[in-house]
């Protein structure tokens, strides 16, 4: 994904932690740049996979497109640096750095813990006693997980080597399946029955073990 933000330089970065430094060279002053940052807004697909953001500079000497190269895996909060993209430096100085804080948008199903990620995955009342194949998405594409006969509410289906990749190690976090399982709003008169049948056949109660 590429987006495209368009601030006036000067007015709209602020001034990071380092100011101008003042070096003697001779009878003149060597005056490096301030550091500044700027925010971005980042989808969380931007943020999973990395992208490139266009940055219209604007100052009295015209428009510079500066390109921001987020990589894979950056984490809400973060920050990323660009050395001597920030404000010019004075008598000769050198630039200062920009820094990006990038701020990352949440996913409608996914949500992120580290370098896992989390997925609410409904099923059936007899999916979850019988065991079933469901299909769900990842942030690589749909896929099959396997549910086994009498999961509870609650499990986590791990799918290993399906989270986000570490920035410096390569390494990949995992994909949890998170089961919820839903029942029927309004039953039919013979799903009634057939539920009571059931129940006058199971002999374990889920509160067995529990010292209330």
């Amino acid at each position: 994904g590429r987006s495209s933000v368009a601030d006036v330089f000067e007015s709209f970065f602020r001034t990071g932690e380092r100011g101008p430094r003042e070096a003697r060279r001779g009878r003149y002053a060597e005056v490096h740049g301030a550091d500044v940052e700027h925010e971005v807004q980042l989808s969380f697909e931007q943020a999973i996979h990395g992208t490139v953001l266009q940055l219209t500079r604007t100052s009295p000497e015209g428009d510079q497109t500066i390109q921001a190269r987020i990589p894979p895996g950056v984490a809400d909060g973060q920050r990323i640096r660009l050395r001597g993209k920030g404000q010019p430096g004075m008598g000769g100085g050198p630039p200062g750095d920009l820094y990006i804080k990038c701020r990352v948008r949440p996913h409608r199903y996914f949500r992120r813990e580290g370098n896992d990620i989390y997925l609410d995955v409904p099923i059936g009342v007899d999916e979850a006693a019988l065991g079933a194949k469901v299909t769900i998405p990842t942030i690589d594409g749909p896929t099959t997980v396997t549910v086994p006969p009498g999961t509870s509410s609650g499990t986590r289906l791990r799918l290993k080597g399906k989270g986000v990749r570490h920035a410096k190690t390569g390494q990949r976090g995992d994909q949890y399946a998170v089961v919820k399982i839903g029942l029927p709003k309004q039953l039919t008169e013979q799903q009634r029955q057939l539920f009571e049948q059931l129940r006058k056949t199971l002999t374990e109660s889920p509160r067995q073990g529990l010292e209330w």
